[in-house]
């Protein structure tokens, strides 16, 4: 929990998927939106499946994709990309 609150995407989605066990759905989904926002592509895959089984909303699965290309977008740079083309 505590790595969650400072910022670590991993935790977060693990504590959503936990929340999601329990049964509280509107909680995972916060949880899974925060490290949505932070990058975590596997907490918006999450949030698909809860939109699939009407855990969650289209609105809310929306916002996730949204969220997600903000966040890859903004993680981008040209040294970044250029380190990466040079197999770094």
């Amino acid at each position: 929990k505590k790595a969650a609150m400072q910022g670590h995407v991993e935790s977060r989605h693990n504590l959503g998927s936990i929340e999601a066990q329990k049964g509280n759905h509107d909680r995972a989904v916060k949880h899974l939106m925060i490290a949505v926002k932070m990058g975590g592509k596997d907490s918006v895959e999450s949030i698909q499946r809860m939109c699939m089984f009407g855990l969650a909303t289209k609105e809310q699965y929306a916002e996730a994709l949204k969220g997600y290309q903000d966040a890859v977008e903004e993680m981008k740079s040209h040294d970044r990309d250029e380190a990466k083309r040079l197999g770094f």
